[in-house]
């Protein structure tokens, strides 16, 4: 025989499949002669060399010999055969891979035909592990030919890379979640759970079924029933409107939203019929199984949603498979945290922008309410001061001051009102010819002399080249000349205010420069910003609400230029304002002078500033004993105000002391006391709160009453003044009555109070000295004692009688004789 003849011996199924392995053990004990290949021995020795080959291969490896294809294998494809091991011994092919056959067996006959055949990753859905199973091959079929040329078999080399597969897959879909932005204007919490589903759609083989269900609470942080909201779906057939868990949806999301690990809900193809879209799934099996998983974030104390994953029913759900849904749930997790923050952050956006909007309303609004009783104060005001000739000086300086108040007021109101405008209305203003430099020159002049009574040396410098017809609004370029001067002089105690005009290529450009506190380098940036105030140390007042620059801006702006600041603090500030220079050579009169009214309001306000504090009036209290008088200390900044407190506390018959800041007020303090201090809240440099702790700090006035004035109103505001250790608190606008009132029963109180401690303190002097008197008594008694030998009461009898024979008090006979002893001692030991 062959076999016999080729190595000497006899070829058995012992020799041939002589080894370790499952497959070699396996195929020794089988019965070969009651397979297509007949007993071993009878074997071509083709067939021998293709099994001596597959054998000890680590790369898994089928052999499929003759006609009916009879199985062989390695070691290394019993994994791969799953529950087919070990039926597929010596199986035939078609019978051990049925389910595949009609994918593989074109190849195979390729193969025996004489052609190799390579396929790579190839979807194959097999029934190796108790159900169809979603796999990937990479496999090679090449033909084993026998002496005679014929192929008589076929060699399978196959590595199963369904994991590589599924991984990549994998991969590429948390990587298409990854690329869902939340950073789009106006996206919203539920367009990104859209956006989210959308980039999971492709993955249909891992992902056939999805939907996302949001905790009402994140779309709508007030609801007050918060329930479950299905927000988007990929999977379920169009138009499908159904549950997707079924009639108990809401009870399994609440439960699976509890639950620490994801929920498992089964048997939905019963729970919700013709739910899935056929074209997503790989074959006829429908989703039996759908997981549910929480989405939480930090930040949050309840789950955003849920994350209903069907799974597929070609794939076990391993933890391959639980990672991956588990890093999907944790994307989508953190895409709808970022959402949710904002959508927060664009509620909030939302409301402040509602808010200022109907700040701005309201701004305007009450700005156009107040011009009509402003109208009606000033034109009456002026009208007295214009045509009354018997008035008395109190009565007209009275109605200067109303005037000036009045004046100032409607400035305020006419800040606010631009300040609206500027917003609701920022479009630039209509322009006519306008002579700046003989405009400026005019605002110059206007401030004079509030500069000279201020001690302020103001100086100007205006280019030739300026005073050519230029395009502007001359109420404008008005008001922005008026403000920086007026806030020049306002925070400039000394030095020099310049004002510049010049042209600059085709700009015009103003500086105004002063050598006044300047400005915190940190406020730089702030500075022109609306309500924003620097809190300055030693201007003239602290009165303003923080629009004056932001105007300027505004108004600069309304002009088509900027305006800059450059700074140093405590060396002054320079602004400069650059417009363009749009000349106009018509023969139309260009405008030059500042309105009236415009000039009243700057300029009245400044003469607020210039009146120095003055000191009491001693004709006041003519013919009184002005020691005698209570005296009290007021300290106000607005000239008028404080003119009108120190006015309404001489008509009490009190000496009155007033002056502007507390830098003045603790210099008073110290060189002659008060009895009461009256003193506004808002001042310059230090503030009242700061001047009432230097008081309380010092023990010399530590008791000395102060009263606060200030213009917030409401409980919380006069808690918070007495809490600064204020003996009163009082807000403006005060009734005069009530006003001196406090003032008298605050002074009534110190009074009592310091007769109180001063009784106390006679009080402890006469205790003192009874306790002294006692001690020397009860020396004397004790020596009596001692000389007659008798008791402490006849002792003190024996004083008593000394006393009286004397004629002199008992206490002196006690001192006489402790100091006839004291005496006797020291000359004894002398």
């Amino acid at each position: 025989m062959r076999a016999t003849a080729e190595s000497g011996e006899a070829w058995s199924a012992e020799r041939l499949f002589a080894g370790p392995g499952e497959s070699q053990g396996r195929f020794r004990k089988t019965d070969w002669s009651a397979t297509p290949l007949g007993p071993v021995e009878s074997w071509p020795a083709e067939l021998r060399m293709a099994v001596r080959t597959v054998l000890p291969s680590e790369v898994p490896m089928l052999l499929w010999w003759g006609p009916q294809l009879v199985q062989l294998f390695n070691d290394a494809i019993i994994p791969v055969l799953g529950d087919k091991y070990p039926a597929a011994v010596a199986q035939p092919a078609p019978e051990c891979w049925h389910e595949v056959w009609d994918e593989v067996g074109a190849r195979v006959e390729r193969a025996m035909a004489g052609t190799a055949t390579f396929a790579e990753e190839e979807l194959l859905f097999m029934q190796r592990h108790g159900y169809e199973e979603e796999t990937y091959w990479t496999f090679s079929y090449s033909p084993i030919r026998d002496e005679s040329g014929e192929v008589a078999g076929v060699f399978v080399a196959t590595t199963d890379v369904t994991s590589r597969v599924l991984g990549e897959r994998r991969l590429e879909a948390l990587s298409r979640l990854g690329t869902v932005a939340i950073t789009d204007s106006g996206m919203s919490v539920i367009e990104t759970c859209r956006n989210a589903l959308d980039a999971l759609a492709p993955s249909h083989q891992d992902i056939p079924l999805a939907a996302l269900f949001l905790d009402s609470r994140v779309v709508d942080p007030d609801d007050p029933q918060p329930n479950w909201k299905q927000l988007a779906a990929i999977g379920t057939k169009p138009g499908f409107s159904g549950s997707l868990l079924g009639p108990d949806e809401d009870q399994l999301l609440s439960k699976a939203a509890r639950a620490s690990e994801p929920f498992v809900v089964s048997g939905v193809a019963e729970r919700s019929p013709n739910l899935l879209d056929p074209q997503r799934t790989l074959g006829d099996h429908p989703i039996g199984t759908i997981l549910l998983v929480p989405l939480t974030a930090s930040g949050h104390d309840f789950p955003l949603g849920v994350l209903a994953v069907g799974l597929s029913p070609y794939r076990v759900f391993d933890a391959a498979y639980s990672t991956f849904v588990e890093l999907v749930a944790t994307k989508i997790s953190g895409l709808l945290r970022d959402a949710s923050a904002m959508d927060a952050e664009r509620r909030r956006a939302d409301a402040f922008a509602a808010l200022d909007a109907a700040k701005t309303r309201f701004l305007e609004s009450i700005s156009h309410e107040f011009r009509t009783p402003l109208t009606l104060l000033l034109g009456p005001l002026q009208s007295m001061l214009d045509e009354a000739t018997t008035l008395t000086d109190a009565q007209r300086q009275s109605l200067e001051v109303s005037q000036r108040a009045a004046i100032r007021l409607r400035r305020l109101v006419d800040a606010l009102l631009e300040a609206t405008r500027a917003e609701t209305d920022p479009s630039r203003k209509p322009l006519r010819p306008t002579d700046p430099a003989a405009l400026t020159a005019e605002c110059v002049d206007l401030f004079t002399d509030a500069a000279q009574r201020a001690g302020l040396d103001l100086r100007s410098r205006i280019a030739d080249a300026a005073a050519e017809q230029t395009r502007l609004d001359p109420q404008t370029w008005a008001h922005i000349v008026l403000n920086l001067l007026s806030n020049a002089i306002k925070y400039t105690p000394s030095g020099s205010i310049d004002v510049d005009l010049d042209v600059e290529d085709d700009l015009l450009v103003l500086k105004v420069a002063d050598t006044g506190l300047g400005i915190p380098e940190s406020e730089l940036g702030r500075i022109f910003e609306r309500f924003h105030r620097v809190e300055s140390v030693g201007g003239r007042s602290q009165e303003g609400i923080g629009l004056g620059l932001s105007l300027v801006s505004d108004w600069v702006h309304t002009l088509g230029g900027s305006v800059t600041v450059s700074s140093e603090l405590g060396h002054g500030s320079t602004f400069t304002v650059s417009v363009p220079r749009v000349l106009d050579p018509t023969s139309e009169s260009p405008a030059g002078t500042v309105p009236g009214d415009l000039s009243a309001m700057y300029i009245g306000e400044a003469q607020q500033w210039d009146r120095v504090a003055f000191d009491e009036d001693e004709s006041s209290t003519q013919g009184e004993d002005v020691e005698s008088l209570p005296r009290i200390l007021v300290i106000e900044d607005n000239a008028d105000m404080r003119d009108y407190l120190t006015q309404l506390l001489r008509r009490q018959s009190w000496h009155v002391d007033a002056v502007g800041d507390s830098d003045a007020a603790l210099e008073r303090i110290r060189s002659r006391p008060p009895h009461l201090v009256l003193s506004d809240i808002m001042l310059p440099g230090r503030d009242g709160v700061e001047l009432l702790g230097e008081i309380r700090r010092d023990p010399a006035t530590s008791r000395l009453p102060v009263i606060l004035l200030t213009a917030r109103a409401g409980a919380e505001a006069t808690i918070g003044g007495l809490r600064t250790g204020a003996d009163d608190y009082i807000t403006k606008p005060f009734h005069p009555d009530e006003l001196i009132a406090r003032v008298r029963v605050n002074l009534e109180l110190s009074w009592l109070r310091e007769q109180m401690l001063a009784a106390r303190e006679r009080e402890s002097d006469q205790l003192k000295t009874a306790l002294e008197t006692r001690s020397t008594l009860s020396k004397a008694v004790g020596l009596m004692m001692a000389t007659f030998k008798c008791d402490a009461d006849a002792a003190f009898d024996k004083l008593v009688a000394f006393s009286q024979h004397r004629n002199v008090k008992v206490r002196e006979i006690a001192e006489q004789i402790v100091g006839d002893y004291t005496a006797s001692l020291s000359n004894s030991s002398g």
